[in-house]
């Protein structure tokens, strides 16, 4: 009879943990939603397309001769990454251009030796002060700000007012390890990549 209440109690548990996960979750991604100015089926469509485009680089002849990231906002793709040489990233490009939906292509793929492991950790440490930075800063509460490295490069997109772009720019171009930021932010209509 213990065993059996043990087991109820600690599946129980178990199961109010998930729910909680599930909750938090739901929360997170209903906050998202409702901060961001686009509708939801234009977020889906753009969530598709960077998923549509970074499939892309995953597949032959683009595995192993690129890394990419993609993320899309109003049907603009920002590409960032490596790219072994420089005809493969026009053509990659093209084929980003040529996908249903997409109106802009910012590609910021470096021709360069694709990252090591040790060098995506690094980024990704980066990224994490970037964010913990733009956190604690009082004129930057509630604007979603996301945060990109690649090769110690910081790429910021949001939906902000050009001052709001100015300090996260600002935060970012002060962390230590941070060799250049970009910011590809939507102000108000229309939108642009700086660097």
């Amino acid at each position: 009879m213990k065993l059996v209440k043990l087991s109820a109690l600690l599946l129980s548990a178990v199961l109010l943990q998930g729910c909680a996960g599930l909750f938090i979750a739901g929360a997170a991604t209903t906050a998202s939603v409702v901060t961001d100015n686009r509708t939801v089926k234009e977020q889906l469509s753009d969530k598709n397309l960077s998923l549509e485009a970074t499939g892309l680089a995953n597949k032959a002849p683009y595995q192993y001769n690129m890394r990419v990231n993609a993320v899309t906002y109003d049907g603009k793709v920002l590409l960032m990454g490596q790219a072994k040489d420089a005809q493969m990233n026009q053509e990659f490009e093209k084929k980003i251009k040529d996908m249903k939906g997409v109106n802009t292509v910012y590609n910021q793929i470096r021709v360069r030796p694709l990252l090591t492991f040790t060098q995506i950790n690094n980024d990704s440490w980066i990224t994490t002060k970037v964010k913990s930075s733009l956190l604690a800063k009082s004129e930057l509460n509630g604007i979603k700000i996301s945060v990109f490295t690649e090769a110690q490069e910081v790429f910021l997109v949001g939906f902000v007012t050009e001052e709001q772009g100015n300090i996260a720019a600002d935060i970012a171009r002060n962390i230590k390890g941070v060799k250049g930021v970009i910011k590809a932010f939507e102000y108000g209509q229309g939108g642009s990549v700086e660097q």
